[in-house]
């Protein structure tokens, strides 16, 4: 196959924004016009087999935005909560709803306490092709994750083969029953990161006008991909491109990828065999409208970091110019060196226009997750051993605020006001109206982003009120009789404090309750009727009075989740059922 594969390099400091001894890399805009003309222009790619170096990647016009699809198929996959706690067992299907490109897509679990990676890798899914997995509790309490699916992953997952998750990003003071505990339970990303094209324009060895070696990979023959291609070098093979770090458009192009294109749709369910209970879900998209950019990174660790890191992403843990809580910088270089690995995220640049600028992305999609009040059912009836519980998922929370570890002394942080342990991006820099003095960001910032009192280390985020309703329209108003929430918000008792990214709020069941949820988890003992519906209100308001006071809301998904029983069920016979209704939104 006729190629301009770069091989990975070691890069200085790349425009003041890297370090020494980086690895270089890149996020690549396409340049071809879609009906440009070309020799072999097929759907809208253009490569040029005769002249390498002029290869380019094209198809629809470029994306100018973001937005949530609500037709569930897009670019990104938000998958708000997974479980494999109390014998939990939680499965993703991600399908390729694109039958003409084959799609590089990245996935990424993140725990629930502060949306640390715990496990990561790649998918090479075919034109229409549906890959699923499972993840559950090992032996050793870590979550792993196995999949009996034929399509390509690297690193290759093997067929049926539990994969342990890592704890290495996880709160190195925890114990390791701590730090297991702590991958049972989190939410998924998922991202198209490169469309792979059917279209017959390569030269491979001396055949010309074939698929490329990356489309021969990863199309399945007899229902199973090959994963590789017999007799190619290691660069052509999946795992050479997959591990290749292109930073040039026509290396990318002429290896097989061209520009994403979406058409990613994704499904949950939380399934316990034990209990005979079930609960599903679809993940929420994220969709461009155009083509992305090619956002493509090799699954590799350099172990020196990513030059130009802040290019890539708004996460304050891997960025150069992360602030702490007082504004004053933290440090010229990152709190956590990033690996290739680390690379897309959600704030990845999509969009040519925020090409180096991860921070308007990151503004973006958490201003499209916003909301200003959350509502839905709950049910208690002891009558049915009916339970509840909410989750609240924070997906973007992570681009403005994270908990750095290293600031740990002994198991608590290292000063009381946990000013090196809260690293913030600082997003008004792109745009911040009525922004508070000593505000960080648009969402969270000191005031509202206390660290649990119980010692986890979970950072917070306070609602500000809540109430609940019978069903036959009774409330005590919005003071009156307040809820008592365990464990309590830090310095407001009466308010839900969301302690963790992907947080669980049980109602009255003290104990495993629904998704026996333990990592991020807040009980409402008292303060609610038997069956009903409640409101959480998330205004999240920014302003001084009499400036104006900006509602940013909070960035949160997610659902309800009711068990119950019928007592009337045979002897023998399961009597179970699991309810899930997706959470009800004000923006």
């Amino acid at each position: 196959m006729k190629k301009n594969v770069l091989a990975l390099s070691i890069a200085a400091m790349i425009g003041g924004l890297g370090f020494a001894g980086a690895a270089s890399a890149e996020v690549l805009v396409g340049t071809g016009l879609a009906g440009a003309g070309s020799v072999n222009e097929v759907q809208g790619l253009l490569i040029d087999t005769a002249t390498p170096a002029n290869s380019t990647m094209s198809g629809q016009a470029l994306a100018t935005a973001l937005t949530l699809s609500e037709g569930g198929v897009g670019h990104m996959l938000l998958v708000p909560y997974y479980s494999a706690q109390n014998g939990n067992m939680t499965v993703l299907h991600v399908v390729n709803t694109d039958s003409l490109n084959g799609k590089a897509v990245k996935v990424r679990f993140r725990g629930a306490a502060n949306s640390d990676d715990v496990m990561d890798f790649q998918v090479y899914l075919s034109p229409g092709d549906v890959w699923t997995a499972a993840v559950t509790a090992g032996a050793d309490g870590i979550a792993q994750v196995q999949s009996a699916d034929n399509t390509c992953t690297v690193p290759s997952l093997g067929f049926n083969t539990p994969q342990a998750f890592s704890t290495s990003r996880l709160n190195p003071n925890s114990s390791d029953v701590q730090k297991a505990n702590g991958t049972r339970e989190g939410y998924v990303e998922i991202f198209n990161m490169a469309d792979i094209p059917s279209d017959k324009l390569y030269t491979v060895g001396t055949t010309a006008n074939t698929n490329s070696a990356l489309f021969t990979a990863i199309k399945h023959v007899n229902a199973v991909a090959p994963c590789s291609v017999a007799g190619s070098a290691a660069a052509t093979t999946l795992s050479g491109i997959a591990l290749t770090n292109f930073t040039t458009e026509a290396a990318a192009a002429n290896a097989g990828f061209n520009t994403p294109t979406g058409g990613l749709m994704g499904d949950w369910y939380i399934i316990n065999v034990q209990e005979t209970t079930t609960f599903a879900g679809a993940a929420t998209a994220v969709v461009a409208n155009g083509r992305g950019n090619f956002v493509h990174f090799p699954q590799i660790d350099t172990g020196v970091g990513v030059a130009a890191i802040d290019a890539f992403t708004a996460d304050p843990l891997l960025r150069t110019d992360s602030v702490q809580v007082d504004g004053g910088a933290f440090a010229a270089a990152p709190a956590l060196a990033a690996g290739m690995y680390d690379l897309p995220d959600m704030s990845t640049p999509y969009l040519a226009a925020d090409l180096g600028n991860p921070k308007a992305q990151a503004l973006a999609l958490t201003s499209a997750l916003a909301v200003t009040s959350v509502t839905n059912q709950y049910a208690n009836d002891e009558s049915i051993s009916a339970k509840t519980d909410w989750v609240f998922s924070m997906p973007t929370r992570r681009y403005s605020v994270a908990a750095n570890y290293a600031a740990i002394t002994g198991t608590t942080p290292a000063n009381d006001a946990n000013v090196a342990y809260r690293l913030y991006s600082d997003l008004e820099t792109v745009v911040q109206p009525n922004a508070l003095a000593g505000a960080q960001d648009e969402w969270f910032f000191a005031s509202n982003t206390p660290v649990s009192t119980d010692g986890s280390g979970n950072i917070c985020v306070r609602a500000d009120a809540q109430r609940f309703w019978d069903r036959e329209e009774t409330t005590p108003g919005a003071s009156a009789a307040a809820p008592v929430f365990s464990p309590r918000a830090p310095g407001v008792a009466a308010v839900v404090a969301l302690c963790g990214e992907a947080s669980v709020l049980a109602f009255r069941d003290l104990g495993n309750s629904v998704l026996a949820s333990s990592v991020a988890r807040t009980t409402v003992s008292a303060g609610t009727y038997t069956n009903g519906w409640g409101v959480v209100t998330t205004t999240n308001a920014i302003g001084a009075p009499g400036a104006g006071v900006t509602q940013q809301g909070l960035p949160l998904m997610g659902s309800s989740f009711i068990k119950l029983t019928n007592p009337q069920v045979a002897a023998g016979l399961s009597g179970t059922y699991g309810i899930t209704w997706p959470h009800r939104f004000t923006r």
